[in-house]
Parts: C-alpha cells; sequence; structure tokens
C-alpha cells in the first residue's frame, strides 16, 4: 500500500466548467493530494524506525 503509485490530478477536460464542477474536482484534487502526502510521510516513518531498530536505537514515539 504505501509504494502504491499516488493518484494524479483530475483531468479537467476541454470543455468549460460550471463552479459547482470546479469545487467537486478541486476536493477531489485535495483529497487525493493529503491521502499522498499521508501515505508518504508514513512511508518515511517505516523506514526511520526501520533503520534505528537496525542501528540498535531505541525508538519512541
Amino acid at each position: 500500500m504505501l509504494i502504491e503509485r499516488c493518484l494524479g490530478p483530475v483531468d479537467l477536460g476541454d470543455k468549460p466548467l460550471m463552479q459547482s464542477q470546479l469545487e467537486r474536482l478541486w476536493i477531489t484534487d485535495r483529497e487525493r493530494l493529503l491521502s499522498c502526502a499521508r501515505k508518504h510521510l508514513a512511508l518515511i516513518d517505516f523506514y526511520s524506525d526501520r533503520d534505528a531498530g537496525l542501528e540498535g536505537k531505541v525508538v519512541s514515539k
């Protein structure tokens, strides 16, 4: 899960959009961005904990 590629931005197409459509797509983009950021932070934490354990350091959270 942590190494799966993040979803990219929503495809807006090539036609004009109504305000309500833009707002819905913006919300989807924000959700994807936050999900990706959380996934990458979790992966960083995983490797930091693993590396600290391999080095014999105490991991405290």
